[in-house]
């Protein structure tokens, strides 16, 4: 292949359906230096020309896949960028964000592993680290309890739980930066840790616990994962699993089973 264009910052932004946040996403976005490749997760004809519209109006490269899934969507995101550009550091990111703090200064100085940004809701919520400790073998037996089961019910005192560590965790953020893994609105990347983690996630997987594996993974390879509450990204919470109109327990279950076969069946 001939001249690549080079960035610092590249964003691959996986779109369904939805093309009002995509349009916000821009608006938000005034990073120098970054190109962003939009991926449409193929829902209709007219989706997809609206979306190629709006990446064109931009300056924006633009794909169109099959819709199987965050992990494929964003893997085929990051096999394009890895093809066409060079760069210094990758985002993963939803569309419907807006970014409120971002410097390079800042993802430049946390060294070789992936950044966690502050992630707010409307509400002010943080959503990260979507999990701050890596999990227990007794947790993990639980839920898998739990999704045989069925029973919505039953696993409500484990998200209890997994609240009840993020407030600990924020405790101890002070002075202690690193975590199991990142929230998947807006995760960032050196370019390193691409080359060293492509592909980023299970395919397998459709929109539910990619989070767990990549930190898994990441684990795997000797990468941290470092919360950084100087970017600050505030999170809509209006994408993909509403607009599809899923099961939000059945994708879990589907997604927990092919995470705990990967990395911890006996």
């Amino acid at each position: 292949m001939g001249h690549k264009d080079d960035y610092d910052i590249i964003f691959v932004v996986l779109v369904y359906r939805n093309t009002a946040d995509l349009k916000d996403f821009f608006l938000h976005n005034h990073v120098v230096k970054s190109h962003t490749i939009v991926v449409n997760s193929y829902y209709d004809d007219i989706t997809k020309s609206e979306f190629e519209e709006i990446a064109r109006e931009n300056g924006a490269s633009f794909i169109s896949v099959p819709n199987k899934g965050y992990g494929a969507g964003n893997n085929r995101g990051v096999e394009y960028a890895l093809e066409h550009y060079e760069f210094k550091f990758l985002v993963i990111s939803n569309a419907d964000i807006m970014i409120e703090k971002f410097s390079q200064n800042v993802i430049e100085k946390q060294g070789r592993v992936i950044i966690a940004p502050k992630i707010l809701t409307l509400k002010g919520k943080n959503q990260n680290p979507s999990a701050p400790f890596a999990p227990h073998k007794i947790s993990l037996k639980i839920m898998k309890y739990i999704y045989e089961r069925g029973n919505r019910q039953m696993a409500l005192p484990m998200h209890a739980w997994s609240r009840i560590k993020k407030i600990a965790y924020y405790l101890i953020s002070p002075f202690y930066k690193y975590v199991f893994s990142a929230h998947g609105a807006f995760v960032i990347f050196p370019f390193d840790v691409i080359r060293t983690l492509h592909p980023l996630f299970n395919e397998e997987m459709f929109l539910e616990y990619e989070e767990q594996h990549l930190g898994m993974y990441a684990k795997s390879k000797g990468i941290k994962t470092r919360y950084t509450p100087e970017i600050v990204i505030r999170h809509k919470e209006d994408g993909s699993m509403k607009i599809a109109s899923l099961n939000e327990f059945e994708v879990q279950k589907q997604s927990f089973g092919v995470y705990y076969r990967y990395w911890f069946s006996d």
